[in-house]
């Protein structure tokens, strides 16, 4: 399975700021590239349909947005309804807390669903939302089919010792995954874990995760009553002055008093160690404790300890009285050791982590793997004197002189001259370049496999240096490398505009030929899964997974609509074969080939099931891949930030760094920077893009065309912190290394140039940003149809430009005809039509007509209604613009309550520091100057200098807050000199800034009227 490119995650950054309305701002140029926040939808459970006890209703009952549907069960707390999402279209379980309980329940509740929600991770059932309805109390979760571990164990026939190994391992990856937040389960057991029908283990209940509620008996002494009283247990109790950490103290009569199966108790006594019947401080050994009750009851069919009061299970671990093992049994007495010291009275003798116990469970149930050893190794050729004569020699030899055969119809020269018209034939202005880049990597990639594969072949049948099994290993490695290469050069052969564009970077990802002589990852990957025992559906396979390899390719080089034809026979003819490997590597490519596509949701249900496919038989490749694809997918696409975050943290890194792969790592890590970066967490994102721009750097070189997209995305984080030096300097290196590889007029040269130009334009060098961004506009024009969305993008960065410049009537016309090639594109309702109407709402209001303008803000402002989240940032900017047109238009109600808005939606998703809230807050205070409200005004220049403050390459942006606090100021006399002083700063910034050709006067013109009308009478001496 090949890994899928860091280039496919790539992203573009047009400039967002322009100004309106007389005031610089964020609400115009929207970039393309977004942030916006949604919360991470995660699952519960549906052991058994449970009949209502309940009439039903002549009307349904809701929830909010929920539809009860009816009950699946009741408990102490509260009752679990089945009911129905009606926006979200489908069915949820809801929790709802019964009203008469007192407010320490509801409390309980509300800690368990927040613990819950800290554990988003594939084996642990988590909530989707936390609410409170007509004085209701309830947690929405996901509904799933499924049962207990606790009926599946009980089932008939029997589980053998290793289908339980592998189910419960899943269930302490759930556990491992709470540990990594700090949280400790506490009553885990078998009916608090749930298997579904395609064999995924979710842990639940975690509500005793932080405080509970637990009855204790007190022994008076001999002839004395047993008294019980009540105690709430802190959220990690101090343990007794007695006893030290690890050590336990002498043990006291003090007792659980029930065996509890509802888990309302802290634990269930059975399956708790005794720091925790004793009240110590329990902590992940106490979680492993329980799974290995737990796990010991699975495999043997009863539990460890004998006893059936909690007073006589605590004097069988005191004592470390065990039952033996059952008569017959097959557990190893492997397992049985390693459930042992899970069991150790004292927790200090238990595995160090649930993660280490979990290590020793999998080499257990892992495949055993063939560890093949190089046989009768000897230097140089063979000896003739062993018994081999020259003639014999030469014939051995010659069984290993037919690679360069196998090359044929795929990399000679009638495909060399297939590949070079194809690509010319394609008229792009880079297509010579293309191919005097590409055409020396195909002969070197030849060449070197011709080497490779009569290398490989004469080590075992003339040295003898190796045995047969090495021989299959590397020939089969080496067969999949010619078929990557077979693929790309019928794609190229077949090149038009998409593919051409994506030629060198197509060709640099060539599957490296050194793998095959790394023999310890032959041995991992190689054997990843058996293969099917029936010949004819190995065959079958064989050619399913070759023209899975073309499907890749596919990708690779944008064809996304072929591939998804092409990849759905696939998936069909997977699953008629019965081989669920093959599915799994099928469904990972539809869902990839479905993201790229745009179809975000289907993506994701294919990459899922493809994820459960592959951990279930241990296809790991294939769930690295899948892991990483979701972490974009929910958490970049969808935009499910915390649960794209536990796909990426949680599953996909730690896969990768055992995967030993550095370009899996850096995969993993370019993921999470950009689910971070969506999320509004700009220094983690920073962070991740740096760390895999490392890796990538040091497994490819410099200059590969990967390090510059890593480069791209690391210059698009910091340009969206304003530090645009930095960002200058990430696109300035991206652009060096696109030139050399991709030559001089290739679209991701554009690119480049694009981002390179949006730096530079915001610190203040209009003119080398106007000459980068008209660079990249001759480019795309070159390289490009003339209505290709990409030359939109740099005719509305030029148009900000201009307008920055004054020169509003270019502005106009460039913004105008991106408009036109964007509708004609993407359709009237996209919304980044939106983006262009909003653009050009903002000229034509400073133009002078504001009624227009309306027009054009309020048609953007319903496209993205529709389209958007209720709390995307690019609903702030068309709520911010059409505040100014309204405030122009003398509707300073409104335009408020618009900002209002805006400044509302920018909070949450950008940070109250980021210089987008100083515009808002600068529009408050002149909407508030205008109403008559100085002091309103005045405290939101106030606020926006403090942001802009910050904001150190951003000296208009604190000129123009400091103005608009002048004027707040003026109508409290002992303010005027302060407020004169603001705004000579503010005057000082925009004069020097006028002295060239890159800035427009009208800021200046503003500040020298008013301080020509504003001075402060200097008074005399007092007598």
């Amino acid at each position: 399975m090949s890994k899928t490119v860091t280039l496919r995650l790539e992203h573009t950054v047009v400039d967002p700021c322009v100004p309106a309305s007389g005031s610089p701002g964020g609400a115009g140029w929207a970039g393309l590239a977004s942030s916006y926040e949604r919360d991470a939808p995660t699952v519960t459970v549906k052991t058994r349909p449970v009949q209502p006890r309940f009439e039903a209703p002549a009307r349904p009952l809701m929830l909010g947005r929920y539809v009860v549907l009816g009950v699946l069960g009741r408990g102490g707390m509260g009752t679990v309804f089945e009911a129905f999402d009606r926006t979200l279209n489908r069915k949820v379980a809801i929790k709802v807390l019964h009203q008469d309980l007192d407010h320490g329940h509801t409390a309980r509740l509300l800690r368990e669903a927040r613990a819950m929600a800290k554990l988003s991770h594939p084996n642990v059932v988590s909530v989707f939302e936390t609410n409170c309805f007509d004085g209701q109390t309830f947690v929405v979760m996901e509904l799933i089919e499924g049962r207990t571990l606790h009926r599946w164990m009980r089932q008939a026939p029997s589980p053998d010792w290793r289908q339980c190994v592998q189910v419960f391992i899943q269930a302490g990856q759930g556990l491992a995954a709470a540990h990594a937040q700090d949280l400790v389960h506490r009553d885990f057991k078998p009916s608090n874990a749930i298997i579904d029908d395609h064999g995924r283990v979710r842990v639940f209940d975690f509500g005793l995760v932080r405080r509970a509620k637990v009855e204790l008996t007190h022994d008076e002494g001999p002839g004395r009553a047993r008294t019980t009283t009540t105690h709430n247990l802190p959220l990690d109790p101090p343990a007794p002055p007695h006893a030290s950490r690890g050590t336990m103290p002498a043990w006291d009569p003090l007792s659980v008093q029930t065996l509890t199966q509802t888990g309302i108790a802290v634990g269930t006594p059975a399956y708790m160690p005794l720091e925790q019947m004793h009240r110590c401080e329990a902590d992940a050994r106490t979680d492993q404790f329980s799974f290995c009750v737990s796990l010991y009851e699975a495999v043997y069919g009863e539990r460890p300890f004998p006893g059936s009061t909690p007073d006589e299970l605590m004097a069988s671990m005191l004592f470390g009285i065990l039952r033996p093992a059952p008569k017959g049994s097959t557990v190893p007495t492997r397992l049985r050791e390693i459930l042992l010291r899970g069991l150790a009275a004292q927790p200090v003798e238990r595995w160090p982590s649930m993660e280490v116990l979990l290590h020793e469970l999998r080499t257990l149930v892992a495949p055993r793997t063939h560890r093949w050893m190089a046989i009768g190794v000897t230097a140089g050729l063979v000896t003739l004197g062993s018994g081999v004569t020259l003639g014999q020699y030469v014939q051995i030899k010659a069984r290993c002189t037919g690679a360069q055969a196998q090359m044929n119809g795929i990399w000679d020269d009638d495909r060399r001259q297939q590949v070079e018209a194809a690509l010319l034939d394609t008229e792009r202005a880079f297509a010579p370049d293309t191919w005097a880049r590409i055409e020396p990597q195909l002969d070197a990639y030849a060449r070197d496999w011709q080497s490779a594969h009569t290398e490989v072949c004469e080590a075992t049948s003339v040295r003898g240096e190796q045995s047969d099994e090495v021989l299959g290993l590397r020939m089969r490695c080496l067969d999949q490398q010619r078929m990557a290469l077979r693929a790309t050069v019928d794609m190229l052969a077949d090149a038009d505009a998409e593919v051409i564009t994506n030629a060198v970077p197509l060709v640099a990802g060539l599957p490296a030929l050194t793998r095959c002589d790394d023999l310890s990852w032959l041995e991992r990957h190689d054997q990843r899964v058996p293969p099917p025992e029936d010949p004819d559906v190995a065959t079958a396979v064989k050619a399913h997974r070759a023209r899975l390899v073309d499907i890749e390719v596919m990708h690779k080089a944008g064809r996304y609509a072929e591939g998804l034809d092409a990849v759905e026979p696939v998936v069909q003819q997977a699953e008629v074969l019965g081989y669920p490997p093959l599915r799994a590597e099928a469904l990972y490519w539809q869902g990839i080939l479905r993201e790229d596509d745009g179809q975000y949701a289907e993506a994701e249900a294919d990459l899922r099931q493809a994820y459960l496919l592959a951990v279930e038989h241990s296809h790991d490749p294939v769930a690295l891949d899948t892991a990483q694809a979701l972490t974009s997918v929910v958490g970049y696409r969808l935009a499910r930030h915390a649960e794209g975050q536990q796909w990426g943290q949680m599953v996909a890194l730690p896969l990768a760094q055992r995967s030993g792969e550095p370009l899996h790592e850096a995969d993993s890590l370019t993921s999470l920077g950009l689910v971070s970066e969506r999320q509004g967490d700009y220094e983690q994102a920073r962070a991740y893009h740096q760390r895999a721009l490392a890796l990538q750097q040091q497994a490819l070189g410099p200059d590969h065309p990967y390090v510059a997209t890593s480069l791209n995305n690391l210059g698009n984080v910091v340009y969206t912190q304003g530090d645009y030096e930095q960002a200058r300097a990430h696109h300035q290196r991206a652009l060096a290394i696109r030139q050399k590889t991709l030559g001089p007029n290739h679209p991701h040269v554009a690119l480049s140039l694009n981002n390179l130009g949006n730096a530079v334009y915001r610190q203040g060098d209009y003119e080398q940003a106007r000459a980068h961004q008209q660079r990249a506009l001759a480019i795309r024009q070159k390289a490009l149809a003339p209505d290709h969305p990409d030359i939109a993008m740099s005719l509305t960065n030029l148009s900000g430009i201009f307008y920055r410049q004054g020169d509003y009537e270019q502005a106009r016309v460039h913004q105008q005809r991106a408009l036109d090639i964007r509708q004609e594109a993407l359709g009237p309702n996209h919304p980044d039509i939106a983006m262009d109407l909003n653009n050009l709402g903002v000229i034509l209001n400073r133009q002078g007509k504001p009624e227009k303008a309306r027009i054009h803000q309020q048609r953007a402002l319903a496209i993205q209604h529709k389209a958007l989240s209720p709390d995307h940032p690019h609903l702030a900017y068309s709520l911010s613009n059409l505040s100014s047109v309204l405030h122009e238009l003398g509707d300073h109600e409104t335009a408020r309550h618009y900002l209002q808005r805006a400044l509302a939606i920018q909070h949450k998703a950008l940070g109250p520091d980021h210089p987008d809230v100083a515009y808002s807050l600068m529009r408050l205070a002149r909407v508030a100057l205008d109403m008559g409200d100085p002091a309103s005004a005045g405290a939101h220049a106030e606020r926006a200098i403090s942001v802009c403050e910050a904001a150190t390459d951003e000296p208009r942006l604190l000129a123009e807050a400091r103005f608009t606090l002048a004027r707040a100021l003026w109508s409290t006399p002992s303010e005027r000199a302060r407020a004169r002083t603001l705004a000579e700063q503010a005057r000082d910034v925009h004069a020097e800034r006028a002295q060239g050709p890159d800035e427009s006067n009208d800021d200046l013109a503003e500040v020298d009227a008013w301080l020509a009308t504003h001075r402060v009478k200097s008074r005399g001496p007092h007598p």
